[in-house]
């Protein structure tokens, strides 16, 4: 699996040089069947998230995580898919939870990786149980 990442915002100093924790949380979240798959992990900022969530999802909000699956292509190594992560967001919900960026952004980057991967929050069952596989993931994670 190729997980490229890449911010399109500023770079907060404590993610300098993660990218390779990043790309586990993604590979879990994807998981054996998909792991030669080529996904991009964007770290966007308020502005960026808001845009693709009003162009793509027809919502005029900020977000903290969206996922877009593409259609297969004959090219090798064509991507296949992109997270986008709103790191201001993401800091927003880590304080407010009471852990750190870098656990919000790992719980972020598994959960849009499951997005990836077929997995729906649009109800509560569902979102209750994509959580759960989120955690259990993140803990296999865990040296």
């Amino acid at each position: 699996m190729a997980v490229t990442v890449f911010f399109e915002t500023k770079t907060p100093a404590a993610l300098a040089g993660r990218s390779g924790v990043f790309r586990k949380a993604a590979g879990a979240g994807l998981g054996r069947a998909l792991a030669r798959k080529s996904v991009n992990l964007v770290f966007t900022g308020d502005a960026g998230i808001k845009a693709l969530n009003r162009r793509f999802l027809k919502k005029n909000r900020l977000t903290d995580v969206i996922a877009f699956n593409y259609p297969p292509s004959p090219a090798p190594g064509a991507v296949w898919g992109e997270i986008y992560i709103c790191l201001p967001q993401a800091a927003r919900q880590a304080a407010a939870m009471g852990h750190s960026l870098m656990t919000e952004l790992l719980v972020l980057v598994t959960h849009g990786a499951l997005h990836l991967a077929g997995m729906d929050d649009a109800t509560a069952q569902a979102r209750a149980g994509m959580n759960a596989k989120t955690a259990l993931l993140l803990k296999k994670l865990r040296p």
